[in-house]
């Protein structure tokens, strides 16, 4: 057997006996094997080899989170076997759906090292289609409850509503719904209301609308019987028009349009799912979006929370984002501090995380940590939270002290002291926007400091201070 014949096995393994003890044993099984310490070079190396396995010793369950995260990202079809004492890695693989990821206890007979590599190679060969399957980064207990719904959401034929900021990932979900089921070999149509407006949405839809289509079909006829089998993504669903909601309400109840809107009794097979990054209970309210509607696509609905409610995921974040840039960019992968990823941590992030890829994506051009860090200074500077900006919007009129007016009107300046005058006001205005800021959040300290953009610690001493109860 000549070694292009071999397949190729990579192994990362910290123990340098270990490591040399499988690479002895993959080699007499006939395997071509190449080992590595470091993680990073192990990455760096990855593309290059083209490896038909990788097989990772203990690692940290963190590491191992960002390794798997990263082999996937990297390519999703390459099976990996992690030799590991903690059943964490076990629960990540289940809720994240890597049915080529499988994790083995450290101590293995090499008889049952050899079986496991057979198992997970032979399972790789039914996944090769998967191999654009959505990746969704995120350990956070809500990710994983939404992680863990997709497969249930997957086997429905019912319609998803679901809700989020902007940037919070909406249509990775939506992908990751129409993957993981048995239309996943069939269209994935995304309708952007944004690029289709007024009397032209509805031909637009049936018909043609280029900016949204114009990847689909080159004949651009009917986008629902595009989707026949498959999936139709309305992103920010409200803002169809009117008379349009009614009737996608009757394509949702009678299942069946026709080239020019005419229903008919033909059912098409398609999965609707929708989204808004708007509170589409309020517009309901308000009688800007049909009731009946709502109810239709919200049969099964998902929030996604916003990037400061999942805290906990900035460092996976960040680890998944530069390996992702490096790899784009051609950079050898690297990690970064503690002390970065928790500057990371404290901003606000209204962008979601869109906007902290884009940070990431721009830090990461810029080559050392050090550089990281100043350009997100930078950029902290001049994006001011927008729900921080709403606190002061809705700050009632802050009362300096009674006989400000009094001071205005003297004509002794001696009485006046600036100092005293401003350093009030700035007491009064920071124990107002604080309070605002804890009513604002339920009273959760850690995430108003995040609001605020302060340290937990300092929130603490300006609460007791200001004898804020």
């Amino acid at each position: 057997m000549t070694p292009s014949d071999q397949a190729k096995i990579i192994i990362l393994e910290t123990n340098q006996e270990q490591r040399n003890y499988l690479r002895s044993i993959i080699s007499g099984w006939g395997y071509l094997p190449f080992s590595f310490e470091k993680e990073t070079t192990c990455l760096d190396n990855l593309q290059l080899l083209n490896p038909d396995l990788i097989i990772s010793g203990p690692l940290s369950l963190e590491r191992t989170f960002r390794l798997i995260n990263t082999i996937k990202m990297i390519n999703s079809c390459l099976p990996v076997l992690i030799i590991t004492d903690n059943h964490g890695i076990n629960d990540f693989i289940t809720v994240n759906g890597f049915t080529d990821v499988l994790a083995v206890q450290v101590g293995l007979k090499p008889s049952e090292i050899k079986e496991a590599i057979s198992n997970i190679r032979s399972t790789n060969l039914i996944n090769k289609n998967l191999d654009d399957f959505p990746l969704i980064v995120g350990q956070n207990t809500a990710m994983v409850k939404i992680k863990k719904m997709i497969p249930e959401l997957s086997r429905s034929k019912e319609s998803v509503l679901i809700q989020g900021e902007t940037g919070t990932g909406k249509e990775l979900v939506a992908r990751a719904i129409h993957f993981r089921s048995e239309r996943r070999e069939n269209p994935f149509i995304k309708v952007n209301t944004k690029v289709c407006a007024g009397e032209l949405f509805e031909k637009n839809l049936i018909g043609a609308c280029a900016k949204a289509f114009k990847k689909i079909d080159e004949n651009k006829e009917k986008k629902f019987d595009a989707a026949r089998t498959g999936t139709i993504f309305f992103n920010e669903i409200d803002r169809i028009p009117p008379h349009f909601q009614a009737n996608l309400l009757d394509v949702l109840e009678k299942g069946g349009i026709s080239s020019y809107g005419d229903l008919k009794d033909e059912p098409l097979d398609i999965r609707i799912i929708a989204a808004t990054s708007t509170n589409l209970d309020l517009r309901v309210e308000k009688g800007k979006f049909r009731k009946d509607l709502y109810y239709r696509l919200n049969i099964i609905g998902i929030h996604i929370p916003p990037l400061r409610h999942r805290i906990d995921d900035i460092s996976l974040l960040t680890d998944f984002f530069v390996d992702k840039f490096c790899n784009e960019l051609g950079k050898s992968y690297y990690g970064l501090s503690l002390k970065t990823k928790g500057i990371l941590s404290r901003y606000y992030w209204p962008g979601n995380v869109k906007e902290f890829k884009n940070v990431i994506k721009s830090s990461v051009s810029l080559g050392n940590e050090d550089n990281i860090i100043s350009n997100f200074y930078m950029y902290n500077q001049t994006h001011t939270p927008r729900a921080l900006a709403d606190l002061y919007k809705n700050i009632d009129t802050i009362p300096i002290f009674p006989d400000f007016k009094n001071y205005l009107n003297t004509k002794d300046l001696s009485r006046i002291s600036l100092k005293a005058i401003c350093s009030d006001f700035v007491k009064q205005t920071e124990a107002k926007v604080i309070a605002k800021a804890l009513e604002t959040t339920g009273w959760n300290r850690k995430k108003a400091a995040i609001l605020l953009n302060i340290s937990y610690k300092s929130l603490l001493n300006k609460i007791k201070a200001y004898n804020l109860t």
